[in-house]
């Protein structure tokens, strides 16, 4: 490996290095960018106004004005830089000046290994020509360095960074050790083919929903972008939630571009406002490479794309949406139970009705036909009553006697003192006045015809077909009660009909 050609150069600080001076505000803000360690306060010496600062120089050993090492070389190649080291402290220092591997922070920021670890990769390709240096107080000193590049290195960047800082540790009063340093990017591009890549990973996405109900709220949108290419570039990253159809929520761009080294990686963390609570929304992340700083050299600008999809949904929405729908369904099923209930009892109504008029038209069928019955009974005995005819009475004639006629082939019984004229019809006898009392009526079966003595032997002709034809027809007290009792009977049976007719009807209306 060469060593580097040029010397040391020490420079006291004075009025004709005044461009130097900016130099001591950077070197102050360059102490706090690289504190490693150190949450307590740090017991210094008393020199507590150290400040010391580094910047690329030319070899002549004067500040060029560049910020960082954008160096170019192809496997096998070795490059000679400058490094330009201010001491703005009171006292003579002692600084330390090694190569370091340069990597992402997991927020996307820039820093170096530490100095207890080994470096890999550009950093233990860097020999500076003095490992330490001693600057006077106020003086600078410029110190050269080579980059030696492997045979085997692959092509694309290879981040790193020329570190200074003090040989004197800082310990503070806990006994924390304090590694102070500051340094110069440094970034070497091996010839060879470049692949630019980057591309957006684990995509994940936190509704922050509001306590009002369906109000918007902020989405919180995690992701990661990662450089997998062999080139660092430079990605604009742009988040957008988008609901259904497509339609869109919120959107968010970046404030700043973020650098992103070869085969590294880091975590971006953006908060979009006003996301509506539409259940189900669509976090969608861009990113596009915007340039790949380094040496002259083109390629091909690529971007990346990557989703995921977050529940949106307004939790006290939700329960007020489940409370009205529990009500309304609660209020429906009681109307619905209180309905059936309803028809139920007037089904049961209807039923224990239609029991009861059923019970009482059998009832008033079987009364029915019973009355009838009553007074069939009532009017055959009526009809009996009236059909028995009345006993006989004696109808005296002039002469004092009484005919009687006797139906043929019946032999009448003659009282004393009548006579008796056979012949071949109708049987006659006279009978006396006085015989007459003592004579009973066969009924209207038979009897005798009864004429005068005076008269028997006279032929009289055919005989009627009289019974008692004299005599006058009397209803015995009897039969007056007998007819009485079918008129009741009949009046009752037609009470009953009419009652068994009515529940009839009555039934026929119930529905």
């Amino acid at each position: 490996m060469a060593r580097p050609t040029s010397a040391l150069l020490t420079t006291p600080i004075g009025e004709p290095m005044a461009a130097h001076r900016p130099l001591l505000a950077a070197a102050v803000l360059a102490l706090t960018a690289f504190l490693t360690l150190g949450a307590a306060p740090a017991a210094l010496a008393d020199d507590t106004a150290a400040a010391w600062a580094v910047t690329p120089a030319d070899s002549a050993g004067a500040a060029d004005g560049r910020t960082r090492f954008e160096l170019a070389a192809a496997a096998g190649e070795t490059v000679e830089e400058h490094v330009l080291i201010t001491n703005s402290s009171t006292v003579e220092r002692e600084f330390a000046v090694y190569g370091a591997d340069g990597f992402n922070t997991p927020s996307g920021g820039y820093d170096l290994s530490p100095a207890a670890q080994l470096p890999t990769d550009l950093g233990a390709w860097v020999t500076v020509a003095s490992p330490t240096v001693t600057i006077p107080p106020l003086a600078t000193a410029s110190l050269a360095f080579t980059v030696a590049v492997p045979a085997e290195a692959s092509p694309g960047d290879h981040p790193g960074g020329i570190v200074v800082s003090p040989v004197q540790t800082q310990v503070t009063s806990a006994g924390v050790l304090i590694d102070t340093r500051v340094a110069v990017r440094l970034n070497l591009r091996v010839a060879g083919e470049l692949a630019p890549a980057l591309e957006v990973r684990e995509v994940s996405g936190t509704f922050d929903a509001s306590l009002v109900p369906f109000a918007s709220a902020p989405m919180t949108v995690t992701y990661e972008v990662v450089n997998t290419g062999n080139v660092k570039v430079v990605g604009v990253p742009r988040v957008r939630v988008t609901g259904p159809f497509g339609r869109t929520l919120a959107s968010l761009d970046a404030e700043q571009t973020r650098e992103v080294l070869p085969g590294d990686s880091f975590t971006v963390v953006s908060v979009l406002e006003g996301v509506e609570p539409l259940g189900v929304s669509t976090a969608v992340v861009d990113v596009d490479m915007a340039a790949a700083p380094g040496p002259d050299t083109e390629i091909p600008l690529v971007s990346s794309t990557a989703r995921t999809t977050v529940l949106s949904v307004s939790w006290t929405g939700l329960a007020l949406v489940v409370l009205v729908a529990a009500t309304v369904w609660y209020l429906v099923r009681r109307t619905r139970r209180r309905r059936r209930g309803g028809a139920e009892h007037w089904e049961r109504m209807v039923a224990e009705t239609r029991r009861e008029i059923e019970t009482a038209s059998a009832q008033g069928t079987r009364a029915l036909g019973a009355g009838l019955v009553v007074l069939a009974v009532l009017a055959l005995t009526a009809a009996a009553a009236i059909t028995i005819a009345p006993p006989a009475v004696a109808a005296g004639t002039d002469d004092g006697s009484l005919t009687l006629t006797v139906p043929p082939g019946t032999t009448p019984t003659v009282p004393p003192g009548t006579t008796q004229k056979p012949s071949s019809g109708p049987r006659r006898a006279a009978v006396s006045p006085s015989a007459a009392p003592d004579l009973a009526a066969p009924g209207p079966a038979g009897g005798a015809e009864v004429i005068p003595a005076a008269d028997v032997g006279a032929d009289p002709g055919p005989a009627p077909d009289l019974v008692w034809t004299a005599g006058a027809r009397r209803w015995t007290p009897v039969q007056w009660t007998l007819l009485g009792l079918g008129a009741a009977g009949a009046l009752a049976a037609l009470a009953l009909a009419a009652r068994a007719i009515a529940r009839a009807n009555g039934a026929g209306g119930v529905s």
